[in-house]
Parts: structure tokens; sequence; C-alpha cells
């Protein structure tokens, strides 16, 4: 249990479920591909799969950095959401030039440079760990962290000028 006296407006969990605390955020899964022979500009929503692995996502967001989509030059980065089929050894999506697909763009709009990672973020935590406060979950270091201040403010005396000496 957590010992913060005087603070009974919040419910501490229990089972054996897990959640996300509002401040780690849910666990989330992209993977940053960079590409080069770029002839149709991506877009966002579209689902690309890789031409030989299979390997597929979302695209979140796309930027063109160097040449262009007309020339067939087009060099960039995209992010994908909803990675499936990567190597979860190694954290790689893609192999090298391999020719991207997309469901809008179409075949080979693309070829994946290098080898594409991916990040993970956000953090589970069982139920145990979690305190709901104010109708958010929070772990229970952030709730500490987050509102040991606001507490300490609460407790502060309002004093003024005027009450001195009385």
């Amino acid at each position: 249990m957590l010992n913060i006296k005087g603070r009974s407006e919040f419910t501490e969990l229990q089972g054996d479920k897990y959640d996300y605390c509002h401040i780690c955020g849910p666990v989330k899964l992209r993977a940053v591909v960079h590409f080069d022979s770029g002839s149709v500009a991506p877009t966002i929503g579209e689902t690309v799969t890789g031409a030989t692995s299979t390997d597929t996502g979302v695209i979140e967001f796309a930027q063109l950095t160097d040449g262009s989509y007309a020339n067939g030059d087009a060099v960039g980065v995209i992010i994908l959401t909803s990675p499936t089929g990567y190597d979860e050894y190694n954290l790689s999506i893609f192999s090298d030039d391999e020719a991207l697909n997309g469901s809008t763009a179409g075949n080979n709009f693309a070829t994946a440079k290098g080898i594409s990672g991916i990040t993970k973020s956000g953090r589970l935590h069982p139920d145990w760990n979690l305190i709901e406060y104010r109708g958010v979950k929070y772990c229970k270091r952030h709730y500490a962290f987050i509102f040991s201040q606001e507490w300490k403010d609460e407790e502060k005396i309002n004093l003024n000028e005027n009450d001195r000496g009385k």
C-alpha cells in the first residue's frame, strides 16, 4: 500500500490485469523506414508491405528529404505504426534494397534503404502498481511525483503581512 498521509481520494487497483499509466503511455510499436528510388508519394494511413519479406505497417508520417517523386529519385523517411512480420530479435523491418508496395501508392513505390528499426514506447503496469486518481490511472511512481508538490502547496499556511504580530 502506498503510504500517503491524509490522502483517501485515490483508488489503489487490485488484481492480475495490466494497464498503462497516463504518463508512461500505452505500449506502441513504430518503425522508422528510410527509402530511396521513390516514384509515388505515400499516403498517410495506407498499408506498406515489403515485396520479399511481407513485413507490413501503416504509414503515420512520411517526409521527403531529397529528390522528387516525379523523377523517381525521391529519398525520405516513413514512420509506420502497427508493424508486423518484423525481426523481433534485431527489432528490424524490411531488408536493405527491398521494394515497398503500398495499398494506395502501388507496387514498388519506393525502395527500403538500410535496415529499418522498430521502436517501442510506453509501458504496461500490473494493477497493483496503478492508482486511479481523479478518473486517471497513474503508476505509483508518477502519482507520488506529480501530486506531491500539489499536496505541499495545500499544506502551506496562508498568511499575509496584516497577520504579523497578532
